[in-house]
């Protein structure tokens, strides 16, 4: 059975592809609100007039298959949300900077429930904040779930920063790696030691500004071991052909030498996993697979 962590999403975040991307790398699944009939209106028109593409939403679904969770906005959680409005709507005298979208994400993640996936044990539902204001307007990041929220965020927007080329394809290779379970094991290494970081109360900046750190750490690591292996193969192969392109006992002694040569410093596999920076594993298959890579912001 599973521990999995979950990022809930506005009727609205579907179309921001490239955020969409690093929430794909980031989440196990994504909660998403899908558009449900309604009594007293057209709801496609409606969405449509809003501007959320219900059309598009449809295609990100069948994209996402197992990694969407799909939550119909329905009449019930509808009243949720206004009610939710009302009373952040009283707390606030400017009504101008209500996120009404956060609202949304903030009511799906209320709900822990990890329905229809038997292999999942329990969940842990994450507001997919997409900028800083949405953030600071329901978080005053106090408790662990806003610390990881606001983590959650900020890795989010690292990895959303580069200019991509073909977001299609990008959201593709993502989608492609999230449900991969090697990818999946690395992605929660990373969830446990963000855990057992929020219980040291660590302030999410500097967390993320680790994890990045680690990245680099990590990839360095990797590329090194990458070496080791590409010389052994060159010294395989250039002792190989003086082998057999000249003979005598010359020839024989220096084959032998290089035999040496080999086994002293090469025969041995290359260690690609370091203990200090494996919470940061995952972040390298994402920029191998996908092209994104943790990067500073301005």
């Amino acid at each position: 059975m599973a521990f999995e962590r979950w990022g809930s999403l506005s009727v609205a975040d579907h179309i921001d592809t490239a955020a969409l991307v690093a929430n794909v790398l980031l989440y196990d699944r994504l909660v998403i609100p899908v558009m449900t009939a309604q009594l007293e209106r057209d709801e496609r028109a409606y969405w449509v007039s809003k501007g959320w593409d219900p059309d598009l939403q449809a295609k990100r679904l069948d994209q996402l298959k197992e990694l969407a969770v799909r939550r119909p906005w329905n009449e019930a959680r509808r009243e949720i949300y206004k009610t939710r409005l009302a009373e952040v709507a009283a707390e606030q005298f400017d009504a101008d900077h209500i996120d009404y979208y956060g609202l949304t994400r903030m009511i799906l993640a209320q709900e822990q429930v990890a329905e229809n996936f038997p292999k999942v044990q329990h969940v842990q539902v994450i507001a997919a904040y997409n900028s800083t204001e949405s953030l600071k307007h329901d978080f005053k990041l106090a408790d662990a779930h806003d610390q990881l929220a606001s983590q959650a965020f900020l890795l989010t927007r690292r990895l959303a920063v580069p200019n991509l080329s073909d977001v299609e394809e990008a959201l593709r290779l993502a989608i492609d790696l999230s449900c991969d379970s090697e990818f999946r094991s690395k992605r929660a290494a990373l969830f446990d030691w963000q855990e057992d970081i929020v219980a040291r109360s660590i302030p999410p900046e500097a967390v993320v500004e680790h994890i990045a750190e680690m990245a680099d750490a990590y990839n360095a690591h990797i590329k090194a071991a990458c070496t080791k292996v590409y010389w052994k193969l060159a010294f395989t192969i250039s002792g190989i052909g003086l082998g057999f392109a000249t003979g005598g006992l010359a020839a024989a002694a220096a084959s032998a030498a290089l035999s040496v040569v080999q086994f002293a410093m090469l025969d041995s596999k290359p260690a690609v996993e370091a203990d200090s920076t494996r919470p940061a594993a995952m972040f390298h298959d994402v920029e191998e697979k996908v092209g994104l890579r943790l990067t500073a912001v301005g």
